[in-house]
């Protein structure tokens, strides 16, 4: 069966595979009843509890039935406290120690109710509450085993396994007692015994999920068939649901559909003639009691033409130029030219193509510059011709950038009314900040001051001359003035300096760009790097 990968999400649940190599150990725990007793229909009212010997037996004596049966519980909350839900039980074995047997058959039930082993009775659950059937109100058999020496062992993996998964109808009590159609005794230790008690002993792996591929990335030609195999490391007692989201074109189909883990399981996927070329996500999922998913890259390649590969998501901030690259790879020996244009955009966004034409394979430089003060996106549509023509989509934010000054309080006193004067008519918010630590948390960091401006509690440390050449602050000590930018990170770092803290502050003002834009406003509206003279 083959589906579209968006239209339809498989039906079947599959958990995933892993590796032998990877499978993990399981786990062991061995849990104690903590209370038990016996009942007797020849005593109906009476509780036979602190026994050391606990008596299940069948007879007949003058075609009446005389029969006891034992009760003894676990405490599910302490079984649940070390296996996680949804773990998978390997196996679970109830030991009994004899006693003294017949070697009858025995059966392990769960009964309702809440017992009371000091006014638990044939005829009653607890004193003053009657069972609905003589002799316990019996939900579901869950095992049963030969009542042999020197012990009886009785499998109860599942009546485990659904403890652990929270779906039992009772609450922790078993009873036990001769199968029906049988006669016979099976007498063995209570919990009073201490070291001969009854106990589980339980192997299990721990709940965990969690999805490998064979590879990261899938490259198939238009109208051709590829494959890729996907794992599941860890273990479930629930099946999952396998599905794929990508591409509309896409047909697919996971063999086999089904299983529990460690499984495996191959994805055959389906590529039509007429698939668009290029690179596409696709995501595969596996969910369930737990979830987990993978990523896979598909690239599409034509017959003859061209792919163009780059991001299809770039994010700005206003005002600085981002520069993206694009990759345009000819398919199916193509050797013609292929040429590059935007074919829409946001209002909001200058763009630039650098080459706009070429022969592939080569790479398109996108220079992107947002305005500023804004917050918004779009998405930025380009067209490359060549054999045919390819349209190449990116959505693009923009967001409000984020300045800081770091300075001493003489040049902060100085400069500051010009600085707010054009965070405010810019919609930036400027903040002022001590640590050289916060640049990280910011897109443009404004020092104010050169290499020998003094610090202070507000400036603790000169950053400036850290960043500033031997020239710049040669020209600083001759009464020049310098605006020095440097990327560290994320973070655009301008120095602003004169020869003394009035002719820092008055650098601010000047036009250094020639387009009527002060300084002080150009650190909040446009990219530092294109000052003039920085």
């Amino acid at each position: 069966m083959k589906v579209s990968a968006r239209s339809l999400s498989i039906l079947s649940m599959v958990l995933l595979l892993i590796p032998v190599s990877l499978m993990e150990a399981s786990d062991s725990l061995t849990v104690g009843s903590y209370v038990d007793c016996y009942i007797a229909s020849w005593e109906p009212d009476t509780p036979h509890a602190s026994s050391q010997v606990l008596r299940v037996s069948r007879t007949t004596v003058d075609n009446d039935t005389i029969e006891a049966r034992a009760l003894l519980r676990f405490d599910i909350g302490e079984i649940r406290s070390h296996i996680p839900q949804y773990s998978k039980i390997l196996n679970a074995t109830l030991v009994l120690t004899t006693y003294n047997t017949s070697n009858p058959t025995i059966e392990v039930w769960d009964v309702r109710g809440e017992p009371d082993i000091f006014g638990t009775t044939w005829n009653s659950v607890r004193s003053g509450l009657p069972w609905s059937t003589p002799g316990g109100d019996l939900i579901e058999k869950w095992g049963e085993g030969t009542g042999s020496l020197p012990r009886a062992e009785i499998n109860l993996t599942s009546y485990v396994q659904a403890a652990v998964d929270n779906e039992l109808e009772s609450s922790g009590w078993l009873l036990i007692k001769i199968a029906e159609g049988q006669e016979g005794y099976y007498e063995f230790y209570s919990e009073v015994s201490e070291s001969n008690g009854p106990v589980l002993m339980i192997e299990y792996e721990a709940a965990s999920l969690g999805l490998v591929l064979e590879a990261p990335e899938v490259v198939v030609t238009q109208g051709e068939n590829t494959s890729i195999r996907v794992f599941v490391t860890g273990h479930l007692s629930k099946p999952i649901n396998l599905s794929l989201e990508g591409p509309d074109f896409l047909s697919y189909e996971f063999s086999p559909q089904q299983g529990f883990p460690p499984f495996n399981s191959t994805l055959n996927l389906e590529v039509p003639d007429t698939a668009p070329g290029g690179g596409y996500t696709m995501v595969i999922r596996a969910e369930g009691v737990m979830e987990a998913s993978a990523p896979v890259n598909l690239t599409v390649l034509e017959w003859r033409g061209f792919t163009v590969m780059g991001p299809s998501q770039v994010d700005l901030v206003g005002g600085l130029e981002r520069n993206v690259s694009l990759r345009v790879v000819p398919t199916g020996n193509f050797s013609g030219e292929v040429s590059a244009g935007v074919l829409g955009s946001p209002e909001w966004l200058n763009v630039s193509l650098s080459p706009q034409s070429s022969t592939p394979p080569f790479n398109v430089t996108l220079s992107l510059t947002s305005l500023h003060g804004i917050e918004a996106s779009g998405i930025l549509s380009l067209v490359f011709t060549g054999a045919k023509n390819r349209v190449y989509e990116i959505n693009v934010t923009t967001r409000v950038r984020r300045v800081a000054v770091y300075s001493n309080d003489i040049d902060w006193n100085l400069s500051s009314e010009d600085l707010i004067s054009a965070a405010n008519s810019s919609g930036v918010t400027l903040h002022r900040i001590n640590s050289a630590d916060e640049f990280g948390n910011y897109d443009v960091v404004i020092v104010l001051g050169g290499h020998k401006a003094p610090t202070d509690s507000n400036m603790p440390t000169n950053i400036a001359a850290s960043l500033l050449s031997g020239a710049e602050k040669a020209s600083l000590m001759e009464g020049g003035q310098i605006v020095h930018v440097s990327l560290e990170g994320d973070t655009l770092v301008v120095v602003v300096a004169g020869s003394d803290r009035y002719k820092t502050s008055g650098l601010l003002q000047l036009d250094l760009n020639g387009n009527g834009i002060p300084l002080a406003q150009e650190l909040m509206i446009g990219d530092p790097r294109g000052i003039r003279g920085t």
